[in-house]
């Protein structure tokens, strides 16, 4: 696969399931995983985005340790995309206005949870190596994109 058909697919996999999970490591060298909103914006490529609060755990996470690892999967699990990268906290209100458009659909529960007083920041993902996964036929391919 070419990093641009790992872009595709990437998008495919975000219009389908909207979801993704994402591990981050805390300072004590403890992984943590979560269920994440992420985005792709088109200008943006190679790189993915999420929503956040300052105040939430993952960005104390990235801020100690910037590597991180996300996985998409397809609904019926026949296609698995494992991204890893090294993550970037961002406080431009352009790109959260931005990201905002492509994600802000599906951030209820985002909304729920975070305070009215907490600082929103965008977290950029900046793709470094994606492996893609095919359980079904047991294969699996490796691109590097730095």
């Amino acid at each position: 696969m070419e990093k641009h058909e790992i872009l595709g697919l990437l998008n495919k996999l975000v219009e389908e399931s909207g979801t993704a999970v994402l591990a981050t490591v805390d300072q004590n060298r403890l992984p943590h995983i979560r269920w994440i909103t992420p985005g792709c914006i088109e200008e943006r490529t190679g790189a993915i985005f999420i929503v956040s609060s300052e105040k939430f755990s993952k960005v104390q996470h990235i801020r100690s340790n910037p590597s991180v690892e996300l996985m998409f999967q397809n609904p019926a699990l026949e296609t698995i995309l494992n991204i890893n990268g090294r993550a970037n906290i961002l406080k431009n209100p352009s790109i959260l206005s931005e990201t905002l458009e492509c994600v802000g659909k599906h951030l209820d529960t985002f909304w729920r949870i975070s305070e009215p007083d907490d600082e929103t920041v965008v977290l950029e993902t900046i793709i470094e190596k994606a492996t893609v996964y095919h359980p079904l036929h047991g294969n699996h391919e490796t691109v590097h994109f730095s």
